[in-house]
C-alpha cells in the first residue's frame, strides 16, 4: 500500500426525500423533515447486527454510591471511549468499585463497547484486562466477522444510521432496536470476484490499525520511563524539600500551589542535578500560534490553498487524532522541524513537525524553533511531552477560567542535556522511518506490519493510521454502492 499521506472526506450515506406522501406522516405521526430521511445503501447484501450478534444487547449501572476505590475492579464509562480511536484501555482517570453482588456483566479484551449516550453510536474495542462497564455502554457479542462489523459501525455509515434512526440526545432514552436493527453490507461480485478476500482485507486493515494504537502507546509509556531512569541514576540532591517562605513566594510572584509541591520540586532538583547539565528556552524560541484574521475554517482538504490546522482539540499526547484545515493568505510560524505544544488546559501535548508543507496553529498553541539540527528537536520535543515535562508545565501554568501556559512559563522549566547514546535511543522511539515490506501478501500481511509496527516510531505510525483510515473509508464507500475493489497491500 502506497503510504501517501492523505485528507479523507467523511462520506454521508443520508438521503432527504423530495417528497412526502400523506400516509408517511400518518404512520411517522411526525411533520418534521428529520422523521423521512433514509439511508443510502445500493449493496442488497446486508444483514442485521441483531442477526450477527450472539445474544441480547446488556448494560447495566452499578449505583453512584459504589464509586469507591477497591482492589481492581475498574468502572469503564463513556468518557473513556474515544471518537477518533479505534481502541480504548484503562487509564489514570478511570474510576474503581465495589460492585453491586449480583451484577456480573464485564468487558474483557477485544470486546466491542457501543456509545448509546452523548456521542452516541460510537464504538470502540476495549484493549485491557476486564472492568465493570456503565448502562451507557453496550457490550457486542458478536458471532463471527469481528472486526468486519465493527470497520462498518465506526465509519460514518454507522454512525449515519443512528441519526436517521432517531435523535437521541438525552441520557436515558436509548432505543435497543435502533442499534439491533443496524444493517452492515457484505461484498459481492460486483466488488470483487473473491467477495470473502475483501472481508479478510478489510479486518486486515482494522487489525493493522489497532496494533499501530497499541504500538504508539507502548513506547509513548517506553519514553516516560527512559526520563525518568536516565534522571534517577545521578545522586539524589542533599536539599530537602521544604515548604515556600514568604520571600521565595514574592521572588516567584506566584501563590499557585504546584510550582511549590514536593512533586515539582522533585523534578527539578533531579534535572538540576544531572551529570550532563541542563538548560532553559529562550523567550526568542517560543511564541504563540495565531488565528488569521482571514481564515476559513473546514473539516476537509478542499483544495491546495487549505492547509493543516493545529489545535489542542486535534492532539492527544503525542499524536494527532485528526485533521482540520484552514484557508488563509497569512504567513505561520510554524516549518519544518517545529514543536506544536498545548498551551491551555492539558498543556504537555504536542506534535512534531516533519513537513515541508504549510500548518497553521490557532492562539492556544506554543511554537518551539529552538534548534536546526532535527535530533536535538526531536529530543527536546520528547521531553516536553514526558511524564515529567507535562507535570512541570501543568505546574507552571497560571490558573483562572481557563489555565494557561504563557511563553515565560514554559521557559521556566529546566530541560536535561542527555549523552548522545541516550539520546539516540529515546529519539528512535518516537521517530524512527523503517520502508514496507512490498512483498507481502494477505496471508502475511498482518504479521509482517505487526513486525514493523514494532520497530518504526510514534510519528510514523500516527502518520500511518491516517493513511489507513483512509483507505478503509474508500474501500466502505466501495462496498456500500458495490464497486470494483484492487486489493492493494
Amino acid at each position: 500500500m502506497a503510504l501517501t499521506l492523505i485528507s479523507v472526506k467523511m462520506n454521508n450515506y443520508i438521503v432527504k426525500n423530495k417528497s412526502i406522501k400523506k400516509t408517511e406522516i400518518v404512520v411517522k405521526n411526525s411533520f418534521s423533515a428529520f422523521s423521512f430521511r433514509k439511508i443510502l445503501c445500493p449493496n442488497p447484501n446486508t444483514r442485521t447486527l441483531k442477526s450477527l450478534i450472539e445474544s441480547s444487547v446488556k448494560g447495566f449501572e452499578p449505583g453512584s454510591n459504589s464509586y469507591i476505590k477497591f482492589t481492581d475492579n475498574f468502572f469503564v464509562r463513556i468518557g473513556e471511549l474515544s471518537d477518533r480511536e479505534y481502541t480504548f484501555n484503562i487509564n489514570e482517570s478511570t474510576l474503581k468499585i465495589i460492585p453491586p453482588e449480583k451484577q456480573k456483566n464485564i468487558i474483557k479484551k477485544n470486546d466491542i463497547c457501543y456509545q448509546t449516550a452523548s456521542n452516541v453510536g460510537n464504538v470502540c474495542i476495549f484493549r485491557g484486562e476486564k472492568a465493570y462497564y456503565n448502562s451507557h455502554i453496550r457490550k457486542l457479542e458478536l458471532k463471527e466477522k469481528k472486526e468486519y462489523i465493527f470497520s462498518f459501525l465506526k465509519s460514518n455509515f454507522g454512525k449515519n444510521q443512528v441519526e436517521v434512526g432517531g435523535s437521541i440526545k438525552g441520557v436515558d432514552n436509548f432505543n435497543k432496536d435502533l442499534l439491533l436493527n443496524v444493517i452492515i453490507p457484505f461484498p459481492t461480485s460486483k466488488n470483487h470476484k473473491n467477495p470473502r478476500l475483501i472481508e479478510e482485507y478489510v479486518s486486515l486493515l482494522t487489525l493493522n490499525i489497532i496494533d499501530k494504537e497499541e504500538q504508539i502507546a507502548k513506547k509513548s509509556k517506553l519514553i516516560d520511563e527512559m526520563f525518568i531512569a536516565e534522571l534517577s541514576k545521578v545522586k539524589k540532591s542533599s536539599t530537602i524539600y521544604k515548604l515556600p517562605t514568604i520571600s521565595i513566594l514574592k521572588s516567584g510572584n506566584r501563590l499557585d500551589t504546584m510550582i511549590y509541591s514536593k512533586k515539582y520540586f522533585e523534578y527539578d532538583t533531579l534535572i538540576k542535578s544531572y551529570q550532563n547539565g541542563f538548560y532553559f528556552l529562550n523567550n526568542t524560541e517560543v511564541s504563540p500560534g495565531k488565528t488569521p484574521k482571514d481564515y476559513y475554517y473546514s473539516a476537509i482538504k478542499k483544495s491546495d490553498k487549505f492547509y493543516e490546522w493545529v489545535t489542542p482539540k486535534n492532539v492527544n499526547g503525542r499524536k494527532l487524532d485528526y485533521k482540520t484545515f484552514v484557508y488563509t493568505k497569512s504567513e505561520t510560524k510554524i516549518s519544518k522541524n517545529s514543536i506544536v505544544l498545548n498551551g491551555i488546559r492539558y498543556v504537555g501535548n504536542g506534535i512534531y513537525v516533519d513537513s515541508n508543507d504549510k500548518i497553521f496553529s490557532n492562539q492556544n498553541t506554543l511554537i518551539i524553533n529552538k534548534f536546526k539540527n532535527k535530533e536535538e528537536q526531536i529530543f527536546l520535543y520528547t521531553f516536553l511531552t514526558s511524564e515529567i515535562g507535562k507535570y512541570m508545565q501543568m505546574a507552571q501554568r497560571n490558573f483562572g477560567i481557563v489555565p494557561i501556559l504563557y511563553v515565560e512559563n514554559l521557559c521556566k522549566i529546566p530541560i536535561p542535556q542527555f549523552e548522545k547514546d541516550i539520546k539516540k535511543e529515546i529519539i528512535q522511539v518516537y521517530f524512527n522511518p523503517i520502508n514496507r515490506n512490498n512483498t507481502a501478501g494477505i496471508d502475511n500481511y498482518l504479521n509482517s506490519e505487526k513486525e514493523r509496527n514494532s520497530m518504526i516510531g510514534i510519528h510514523q505510525l500516527n502518520e500511518e493510521i491516517f493513511v489507513l483510515r483512509g483507505e478503509l473509508d474508500k474501500i466502505i464507500n466501495k462496498i456500500i454502492k458495490e464497486e470494483p475493489i484492487e486489493i492493494s497491500l
